[in-house]
């Protein structure tokens, strides 16, 4: 019996602990397994990862033999944003050309092929459109059938010349409302996107184009842009490594120049910087403010940040000039890219930024006394001229920055477009369109030069009777739409209008452009590029036990997450302390510091990068644990 006891009571005492170890293991698994419940999503910017499974789902089609000539595939708005887009996709035996018609009317000639995946752009809302495609002595028609865009604010065209071809469309920026727009000659709206990309739009010799994301945005600053189609299909998704603001230009040998800051979003020193469209990789870089404190160290600082507002740069290549204009400073500067040096700033002479005597040999006088007001979009003309629309007011001791706010204060300002020849700084105006003094667009404007002449954006005018309006003001009128109006207008060289619209919303620019080539490409349909190059955000390795997370309270605000930006109604502060914790299945912890107490900047940009896989994000604020009851896939 003795003998007995002593087999089973050491296996009674294994028995016991080893269901209460696994008792154990079983409770802290469940534990773990709880951090991670909650709603999913990417740590991508969701417009991008959006779009992986319709590359996929259109890939698979495109391989599927079923799919023919006489029996094709076909979808309106593939990728969900371009609603007056659609894609047509079959195969043949052997590689063949394809005609392709839109309403009767002949577009483009898709390359010879195998595998067809044909984009269809510019089609009529609220219609049912018919696409002939034509191959050989085969012929077959496709119907497309549209909504209505219920677009809040159309554009009306008041002139219209028979030399316009009504397939080039007058491409609108506005970021109130309606976001990126296209308009034929006719008013027909043939193109918009319903997310908020915005700011610029370069066009680019395969048919595609640059434009920014509103992702991270601080004023007009952002982090991101992407390469899309009129599919809305983004091709590559950029992450530079000083973000993107206003403007970029597409150079040769395969780069791009863009504008942002020595930081991105919080632009304390403006930088223009060039990168590499293979791989987003920063390849030079000129620190505008560097330039101008190694000339003048007195020079007041607070402009040279995000108070300069440096709207717009345009570079010419052959001469290393690049011109940069700094609204906040009435004035253009030119500077030479790959030398960091200063040319000349063209500014009023009484503008007391400049008035130190090291300025006296940089500053470019005028003939007219026709000086940069408030001024946006500076270009060089096809001719080596300078063209800037003038928006025509003293921006740098406007309403802004304590001036008078009264528009009947502003009952004499006018709007215009002015071009100058700057030789051995001195300007001379060559070429002005006013419209006969008649508006006043105080925020935005652009000029472009046209195959024609030159489009122009009188993008922001106040309405005649809200200018007479004892009450009226400056302030009020860029809070809302219901004092402005936009004109766009192309003339040419004589000023002659052909083109001449209005619109009740604020145009940031306008843009002329055809949106098919004579010849055009099959749709890459699984080509999505991620190039990220911001620095990478260390984060500090830890357990749930160690963060004690297992009785976080629950986050009531709002959290909108990605691995560069977070957003949430909760009013951070400066005296906030703030840690992101994210918590993966085996309940290990990678702790961000988003924000350290005292520290001003509130809304960070980071680069968050993490192992793949599945991480639930809690918030560590102020010391006290909170959870979000999201799951993060990285």
């Amino acid at each position: 019996m003795r003998r007995k006891m002593l087999i089973i009571v050491p296996v009674i005492i294994l028995l016991l602990v080893s269901g209460g170890l696994s008792l154990y293991f079983y409770n802290e698994t469940e534990k773990v397994n709880n951090f991670l419940i909650g709603d999913k999503y990417t740590a991508l910017y969701e417009q991008v990862s959006k779009q992986e499974d319709i590359n996929e789902l259109l890939e698979r089609v495109s391989n599927e033999k079923k799919y023919t000539f006489k029996d094709a595939y076909v979808e309106v708005n593939p990728y969900k944003i371009s609603p007056l887009s659609g894609i047509i996709i079959f195969n043949t035996n052997k590689s063949e050309e394809v005609k392709v018609y839109i309403n009767e009317i002949f577009v483009t000639t898709m390359e010879s092929a195998n595998k067809h995946i044909i984009p269809i752009y510019g089609l009529r809302e609220n219609f049912d459109n018919k696409i002939k495609l034509v191959m050989n002595d085969e012929e077959m028609v496709y119907s497309m059938k549209t909504e209505d865009s219920k677009i809040e604010f159309p554009l009306t065209v008041n002139t219209r010349s028979e030399l316009l071809n009504n397939e080039e469309l007058y491409f609108t920026v506005a970021s109130f409302s309606t976001y990126l727009t296209g308009w034929d000659s006719l008013g027909n709206l043939r193109f918009y996107l319903t997310v908020d990309n915005r700011m610029d739009v370069e066009w680019l010799d395969n048919g595609h184009f640059l434009i920014g994301t509103s992702q991270g945005q601080f004023a007009e600053n952002f982090i991101a842009f992407v390469e899309m189609d009129y599919l809305g299909k983004i091709y590559n998704y950029y992450v530079p490594s000083n973000g993107y603001s206003f403007e970029f230009q597409n150079l040769t040998n395969n780069t791009l120049m863009l504008a942002g800051g020595k930081n991105p979003v919080y632009l304390e020193e403006q930088v223009i910087y060039t990168i590499n469209k293979s791989d987003g990789k920063t390849i030079d870089l000129l620190n505008l403010s560097e330039v101008i404190l190694s000339i003048d160290p007195e020079f007041d600082k607070t402009y040279l940040g995000q108070k300069a507002i440096r709207n717009s740069f345009y570079y010419n290549e052959a001469t290393d000039e690049l011109l940069v204009s700094f609204r906040g400073l009435d004035a253009i500067l030119s500077f030479n890219f790959h030398g960091k040096t200063l040319n000349w700033i063209y500014t009023d002479p009484n503008n007391e930024l400049f008035l130190r005597d090291v300025w006296k040999s940089y500053l470019v006088k005028s003939k007219t006394g026709i000086y940069p007001m408030g001024q946006h979009s500076v270009i060089f003309t096809n001719d080596g001229n300078i063209g800037i629309f003038n928006n025509g007011y003293n921006r740098l001791h406007g309403f802004e920055n304590g001036g008078n706010d009264l528009v009947s204060y502003y009952k004499d300002n006018y709007s215009s477009v002015d071009i100058f020849k700057i030789v051995k700084n001195e300007a001379t105006l060559v070429w002005r369109y006013d419209a006969n003094k008649t508006m006043f667009s105080h925020q935005y404007g652009s000029v472009r030069e046209t195959n024609l002449g030159y489009l122009l954006n009188f993008g922001y005018n106040l309405k005649d009777e809200y200018r007479n309006d004892e009450n009226g003001s400056l302030s009020k009128a860029e809070a809302t739409q219901e004092n402005i109006y936009s004109r766009i207008i192309e003339v040419d060289k004589n000023k002659n209008i052909l083109f001449d619209a209005t619109c009740e919303e604020g145009k940031y620019r306008a843009f002329k452009h055809n949106i098919y080539s004579e010849k055009s490409e099959n749709v890459k349909v699984d080509a999505l590029n991620i190039y990220e190059n911001l620095k990478k955000d260390e984060t500090r390795e830890s357990t749930y036990k160690e963060e004690k997370i297992v009785d976080a309270s629950e986050w009531i605000y709002s959290c909108d997450f990605t691995k560069n930006t977070f957003a949430t109604n909760y009013e951070i502060t400066k005296f906030d302390d703030m840690k992101f914790l994210f918590v993966n299945k085996t309940g290990k912890i990678y702790a961000f510091n988003y924000k350290d107490r005292d520290n001003e900047v509130l809304n960070k940009i980071f680069n968050v990068n993490l192992p793949n896989g599945e991480y639930a994000l809690y918030i560590n604020l102020n010391g006290n644990i909170y959870k979000t009851n999201k799951v993060y896939k990285f």
